[in-house]
């Protein structure tokens, strides 16, 4: 490539294969920025993640962008954390219900639009939660059902997404049926609004996503 120079606009290099100070990966990378301009591509930020900032790890990619200069500098996130992020910006919104309801026939009756027909999560058959309607949204660009749901005689309101699971926009996650766990994610939407806790999982053909806001009691895949 270097000897032939292709005529292409510009590189995304990993950047943490790069992180080396001598030998010869640093001189490769530095003879491609001399003719192309290159992005870097991060894997190990922990953007929106439950992990704290490694520092070190920032310095290095600090280090990286002063000695080749990157036009743009982006981090991986984990689909789970994309999912949870979504869910919980959208659960403090708390945007007014398309239809209000407590009865689960009523909920499938009323999102007729959608690929998929609402259905009640084993996982939550025992839990002590009451329904009170759900609206149209969407997860990952998905179309989803969003339903609030609340814990009795409390002003404790949750909110639960059912969408088709596509393993090619959601990649692999936990399946009841196969006796995983819910992966649970803790994400911080904002300065004022941190520690929302969402839970998701795949049953019956669909990805549920729970958010926690208030400590719900564990939900564990039955035996």
């Amino acid at each position: 490539m270097l000897s032939q120079q292709p005529p292409v606009h510009w590189f995304e290099i990993l950047a943490n294969n790069h992180t080396a100070s001598g030998g010869l990966i640093p001189w490769q990378l530095a003879a491609v920025r001399a003719d192309y301009p290159v992005t870097f591509h991060c894997v190990g930020m922990s953007l929106g993640g439950t992990d704290p900032l490694d520092y070190d790890y920032l310095c290095t990619i600090k280090r990286l962008m002063q000695t080749y200069e990157p036009a743009q500098v982006r981090d991986y996130i984990p689909v789970t954390e994309r999912i949870a992020l979504e869910v919980a910006r959208n659960h403090i919104k708390l945007k007014p219900l398309d239809v209000e309801t407590d009865n689960t026939e009523d909920i499938r009756g009323y999102f007729t639009d959608l690929e998929f027909v609402p259905v009640e999560s084993s996982l939550l058959a025992s839990a002590d939660l009451e329904l009170m309607g759900g609206r149209y949204c969407s997860i990952q660009s998905v179309p989803a059902a969003q339903l609030r749901i609340t814990v009795p005689y409390s002003n404790r309101l949750q909110t639960l997404y059912q969408t088709e699971y596509r393993k090619d926009v959601f990649g692999p996650l936990p399946v009841l049926e196969n006796g995983h766990a819910p992966v649970a994610v803790n994400v911080n939407v904002n300065v004022n609004v941190k520690g929302i806790t969402v839970r998701i999982w795949v049953e019956k053909g669909l990805l549920f996503a729970l958010t926690d806001e208030a400590g719900l009691e564990p939900i564990i895949p039955p035996e």
